[in-house]
């Protein structure tokens, strides 16, 4: 059987499943790792919390802007080629992080060159090519998908970063954190088919069947930009990019600032991994039961919760109540706005709109981490980039409350007739 046969029977889709899983395991991970070592580069290096938070800040930015333009070639031109050259990319620069000498030598590595490489090796655009694969129980898997990248950031980041900065450094580890994504990440990208099988030629990826189109469904992108839900789906992953960033990159200095020892910060954010897989599986199976909008109005407000009593209580306890709860709605977001914008707008698209999505996201998360950094220097403490998270999260609740989901999206619409009359 040749490889294009492979593809178009529908049982591959499990093993482009995997492959996202290994790649999200591995480049997820290794970016969460700044957090552990963000107190020792400022130390190395002479500088400031502010400047060393501008730099990962114009990471997540660079990202972000780039992410409809990878979006578009994954739609027109298919997503191996994409994930293999960007994912490539990515493990090289990580390795180069190891010879940085200077706080602009980092900027340039890290700040610019790992967050172009990001663009097109992104969760969200493995999640948009996982969704067109999947229709049934899509967002549950992308909930597996999303459990990897969380995998990852438990393994690297609450078992091996501080082993790993103890016995190597933090360049060392560099060197060592991109071989692994060369040697992990890019074979798993060659797993991925050119293309996604047509529709109407043979079996369709997801087993599809011809349904009515929804009312908001188009051929073209920038079409989706002139109504609600997009703006609604897109300013609540705003917020959420700010949260995930905040906690990502300063969650374990936030920890070590109050007096507790670096493992246990460390503990602390990878059983807020562990949780998150949990949650990110259960997000997918109550988003495909109850309905994409609830899943993340209950998220963003529950995230919510867990800032502020982090804000308000300084007891060791608070750390690991944030990572439980803070946890399972972690990555409870991304399914759910990943489904919804595909089934209001077609998967045609999705993999452009997608990088609509995360140019919000990305630009709230740049946003946090910087101010987050400057108002530390200010201040001393975290107090105002914690209370703006709240506020911030109650908004994007009460939006995705207000997503007219039934009245949009393909899945509450009837089926149309088959053509062969079965």
């Amino acid at each position: 059987m040749t490889p294009t046969q492979h593809t178009q029977q529908p049982t591959y889709r499990w093993v482009i499943l995997v492959a996202a899983c290994v790649m999200g395991f591995i480049t997820i991970g290794t970016r969460s790792t700044v957090s552990s070592f963000l107190k020792t580069i400022i130390a190395d290096l002479g500088t400031n919390r502010e400047t060393i938070s501008f730099v990962v800040a114009t990471n997540i930015w660079l990202s972000g802007f780039l992410q409809p333009f990878a979006g578009r070639f994954m739609d027109r031109c298919g997503a191996r080629g994409l994930f293999t050259v960007s994912i490539a990319l990515y493990g090289l620069c990580i390795g180069l992080i190891g010879l940085t000498h200077s706080v602009w030598y980092l900027f340039v590595v890290y700040g610019v060159l790992v967050g172009a490489a990001s663009a097109g090796a992104s969760m969200s655009l493995a999640n948009a090519l996982v969704a067109q694969w999947f229709r049934d129980w899509r967002a549950f898997a992308m909930g597996i998908n999303n459990a990897g990248g969380a995998v990852g950031t438990l393994f690297l980041v609450g078992t091996m970063s501080p082993w790993l900065l103890s016995t190597f450094g933090w360049r060392l580890s560099h060197v060592y954190l991109g071989a692994a994504v060369l040697l992990l990440a890019v074979p798993m990208a060659m797993l991925i088919p050119r293309r996604r099988a047509a529709a109407g030629s043979g079996p369709t990826p997801a087993g599809l069947q011809a349904t009515v189109p929804g009312p908001l469904e188009t051929q073209r992108w920038a079409a989706a930009l002139r109504s609600a839900p997009l703006w609604q789906i897109n300013g609540g992953y705003f917020v959420c990019g700010m949260t995930v960033s905040l906690f990502t990159i300063h969650f374990i200095p936030f920890a070590t600032d109050r007096g507790f020892a670096l493992e246990t910060a460390a503990h602390a954010f990878g059983l807020m991994a562990i949780c998150s897989v949990v949650g990110s599986l259960l997000a997918g199976v109550l988003a495909d039961r109850i309905g994409r909008k609830h899943v993340l109005g209950l998220a963003y407000l529950i995230r919510a919760c867990t800032f502020a009593q982090l804000l308000l209580w300084h007891h060791e306890m608070a750390l690991y109540v944030f990572a439980v709860v803070g946890g399972l709605v972690w990555l409870a977001t991304p399914p759910s706005v990943t489904s919804l914008t595909g089934e209001i707008y077609g998967m045609r698209t999705l993999g452009t709109l997608s990088g609509v999505s995360v140019v919000g996201h990305q630009i709230g998360g740049g946003l946090s981490v910087w101010l987050a950094g400057k108002f530390y220097d200010l201040t001393g403490n975290y107090d105002i980039s914690f209370t703006l998270a709240v506020i911030a999260l109650v908004g994007a609740s009460l939006v995705s409350f207000g997503i007219a989901e039934r009245r949009y999206s393909i899945r509450y619409m009837t089926p149309a007739p088959s053509v062969t009359g079965d």
